[in-house]
């Protein structure tokens, strides 16, 4: 009887000592992750410069923003560089990683080859591809060879979206090679022999088989390409510095901008908060339109 009535007791000792242990990354997480939230969506009913005191403008900064053709500006540049660079970056990263799976000589030096760019920084990834697309670059030298004249990839309107999009393929396409190539790793060699022997052929095992079976890693690439493409800076700041005429200033650009180039906090807040509305909104639309919701 006296070990059962100690039994609530310890489980209860129990649970406030892993709450107690959970307490400073809970702190941690509300100090440096919900408190800005909160005060940014406070700050975005401000007119705010960081040197008077607020006032208060309730949705002004927000119907300002439906006018500003240098905010919609901003919005189609973020959306061009989420679509060019993501969707040929996983559809890049699919092809290489079904050719990787196989086996052949010198499987694992390609591997690390396509991997390197992953791993390396933003800034430093940057700075190269600034050198390769400056126009008397090595780009332009060896295109020169086939005949096409020096392009300013990164000071023509046409172009400096282009670059951008093709320096992150690079960048990032090796981190979902790497995650395709696990979930190719996890499929049962079974379960394709037995659809060869069926008489399927490579086509409709890739199409019934592999595709289906590797949903969840394809759910989790796009989540992650959406929420990093929408948020993107260091590549258009170090780049192009949102140039040329703001053809790559995207909405993290804008709020750095806003911000801290004019002084304007409270427009630069709600601005952070249309992109946080953007992040809702892309989540929700890929598991309701794309049929996700069981990942």
């Amino acid at each position: 009887m006296l070990s059962k009535n100690r039994r609530p007791s310890f489980k209860r000792r129990e649970a406030w000592a892993g709450f107690l242990f959970a307490l400073p990354a809970m702190a941690l997480f509300l100090l440096f992750a919900v408190y800005p939230i909160v005060r940014t969506f406070y700050l975005s009913f401000f007119d705010y410069n960081m040197l008077v005191k607020p006032k208060f403008l309730g949705l002004g900064n927000y119907k300002a923003l439906i006018g500003d053709s240098l905010f919609w500006q901003s919005v189609r540049a973020t959306l061009f560089y989420l679509v060019a660079t993501y969707v040929p970056a996983i559809i890049l990263a699919l092809l290489l990683a079904i050719a990787l799976n196989r086996d052949f000589k010198l499987r694992g030096l390609f591997r690390s080859l396509y991997f390197t760019p992953v791993v390396m920084s933003m800034v430093v990834v940057s700075v190269i591809w600034k050198l390769l697309f400056n126009y008397r670059g090595l780009l332009n030298e060896l295109l020169s060879y086939i005949g096409i004249g020096p392009i300013t990839w990164l000071t023509g309107s046409a172009y400096a979206p282009w670059a951008l999009a093709i320096m992150s393929i690079w960048k990032v396409f090796g981190y979902y090679m790497v995650i395709y190539l696990a979930g190719l790793q996890g499929i049962p060699t079974e379960i394709k022999e037995a659809a060869h022997i069926d008489g399927a052929n490579s086509w409709q095992t890739f199409r019934d088989i592999t595709l289906p079976l590797i949903r969840p890693i394809t759910v989790f690439v796009v989540t992650m390409s959406i929420l990093t493409g929408l948020q993107e800076f260091t590549a258009q700041y170090v780049m192009t510095g949102g140039g040329p005429s703001g053809a790559t200033r995207v909405l993290a650009l804008l709020i750095y901008e806003t911000g801290f180039n004019f002084m304007r906090m409270g427009k630069a807040s709600a601005i952070s908060m249309m992109l946080f509305v953007m992040l809702l909104g892309a989540a929700f639309w890929q598991r309701q339109w794309l049929g996700l919701n069981d990942y």
